[in-house]
């Protein structure tokens, strides 16, 4: 009996220790998403940024910034294996004569858990660049790294904008403006729309349905402290 304690003991504690192995969460880069983000002369930190682990969904009643960016509400999500941003009425200054304005833009991405793979994509709605003497309309639901030609020198405008890190997050912009000229010396650019997921992979052992991963974890140690307890007893 005191082999069987001991065995029953070590059995539930890597059984602990699975757990933690499935849980993304838990070692992988948050996955996150945000309204909007500046750099250079008009600088502003991310807007609405919400993030799992941490805080999310997060509603905005606006994501302006002065000067360069006035909005209507931005809602913002992030999960285990997905994130989103939207953003409705954006107008951003391109230039003195340049306007690009929507009925709101989304971007989106996930990991799908049967190809490993992180996925992105962005929707358009109601988009237009004005320009002095004519108005390009923007796609609905344009490819990755689509970019707006016939600006005349105002700028670089990426629709659906996605780049890879070094460890395999997906970052999708949904309106990524750059190279903006600015009288304060520098370059101004604007990411509108903006939304990263990670490429965690989850080990196919299965999780206890309705617990969580530290429920489950608890449960677990307990049982291996009853092993232990018992084994003890054995050996008295």
């Amino acid at each position: 009996m005191t082999g069987r304690a001991s065995y029953a003991g070590t059995l539930v504690l890597a059984s602990a220790l699975g757990v933690l192995a499935i849980s993304p969460a838990l070692a992988a880069t948050p996955n996150e998403s945000y309204a909007a983000l500046a750099t250079g002369p008009m600088a502003s930190p991310a807007a609405g940024l919400a993030s799992f682990p941490g805080h999310t969904p997060v509603t905005l009643t606006d994501a302006d910034i002065i000067g360069l960016l006035t909005t209507g509400s931005a809602t913002d999500t992030a999960n285990a294996v997905a994130a989103s941003a939207t953003v409705t009425q954006p107008a951003a200054t391109l230039s003195a004569l340049a306007t690009l304005t929507a009925e709101s833009v989304t971007s989106s991405c996930g990991f799908d858990t049967n190809t490993d793979n992180v996925n992105g994509a962005a929707m358009i709605s109601g988009g237009q660049i004005d320009l002095p003497k004519t108005t390009i309309a923007l796609p609905a639901n344009p490819a990755p790294n689509t970019v707006i030609a016939g600006l005349g020198g105002v700028g670089t405008v990426t629709l659906n904008a996605q780049s890879s890190a070094g460890d395999g997050r997906l970052t999708v912009t949904a309106i990524q403006i750059a190279g903006l000229a600015n009288t304060g010396g520098g370059t101004q650019t604007l990411s509108l729309g903006v939304a990263t997921c990670n490429t965690a992979h989850l080990e196919p052992v299965p999780v206890l349905p309705g617990k969580s991963a530290m429920a489950a974890i608890s449960a677990a140690l307990a049982l291996a402290g009853t092993a232990l307890r018992l084994r003890r007893r054995r050996k008295t």
